[in-house]
């Protein structure tokens, strides 16, 4: 579950746009052809906003899992002589944690004329709120609660170079599955049993 949950991060970050429009500031591709990598989901390297004004780093925060046994979805076969049912054996949440860097508050909380990065990232999120995971199993997704760490005043009186930061939290839920298929009784007979009771 958490391989297609970074999957779905990689692609939701490497698709947001800068105030040009055209820039891709986040990837994790490398090639001869690109810029090095500046979208990670583990520590940041050691000093590297320090010649980097775009960074991204995903972290997970939180990954729980509890047993459950809810039936969350059943269907019949084109027959209609069975039913599958779905229920889920264990249920799984993670958190992750996702520090988006940029060089300007501009870019990361747009103006008037720009929509800016974290809103960006915010709306492909809320636009799917299920994704599949390798064993075929659904896997929700939420945005959660979004950060300025540092306001105006705080960022003025800052005598380092370094790029803004936003903080913005995804949930994914999932969790283990398991199917089960029932014969359909198509029709059910009654045959009555005729005769007295000697013990009455």
């Amino acid at each position: 579950m958490k391989a297609a949950c970074i999957k779905y991060l990689t692609d939701r970050m490497e698709a947001l746009l800068a105030r040009d429009g055209e820039t891709l500031p986040y990837r994790v591709a490398v090639s001869d052809d690109e810029l090095p990598a500046n979208l990670f989901f583990d520590e940041l390297p050691l000093d590297f906003l320090k010649d980097n004004d775009w960074a991204a780093c995903c972290l997970p925060l939180q990954d729980r899992t509890k047993k459950m046994g809810r039936l969350f979805a059943r269907g019949l076969n084109e027959d209609k002589t069975e039913f599958t049912l779905t229920r889920r054996r264990f249920s799984r949440e993670i958190l992750f944690r996702c520090l988006i860097y940029a060089p300007t508050a501009v870019e990361l909380w747009g103006d008037g004329e720009h929509v800016g990065l974290v809103d960006q990232l915010v709306q492909a999120v809320a636009e799917h709120k299920y994704i599949a995971a390798g064993d075929d199993s659904a896997i929700k997704v939420e945005p959660q609660d979004l950060a300025r760490p540092f306001d105006s005043a705080v960022e003025q009186d800052r005598k380092l170079r370094r790029a803004r930061l936003a903080i913005v939290r995804v949930l994914f839920t999932g969790g283990v599955q398991v199917t089960a298929t029932l014969p359909v009784i198509t029709s059910v007979e009654f045959v009555p049993s005729v005769g007295g009771n000697d013990d009455v």
